[in-house]
């Protein structure tokens, strides 16, 4: 009895357009959640756990490593986002 079961399953997902394929890495889906603090004044952008990230002059948020260079931040030294 479990194979029409697992015929109707197959069938439903063809129908609903799911694919199989590989699931995203941890690393993937972290790296796009991941916000980067820049300081206004240094212009250097750090990552999170860096300890400068949370300086009283790191107002500048970025949601991506292009943003914050195409904002003409570089990267912190000491954290090497």
């Amino acid at each position: 009895m479990m194979f029409p079961l697992l015929m109707i399953c197959a069938l439903a997902f063809a129908c609903l357009g799911v694919e199989k394929g590989p699931l995203p890495l941890v690393a993937e889906v972290h790296a796009s959640s991941v916000v980067y603090h820049g300081n206004r004044n240094s212009h250097v952008f750090h990552q999170p756990g860096c300890r400068y990230f949370n300086c009283k002059n790191c107002v500048v948020v970025f949601s991506s490593l292009k943003q914050a260079i195409e904002a003409g931040f570089r990267p912190c030294k000491i954290c090497k986002p």
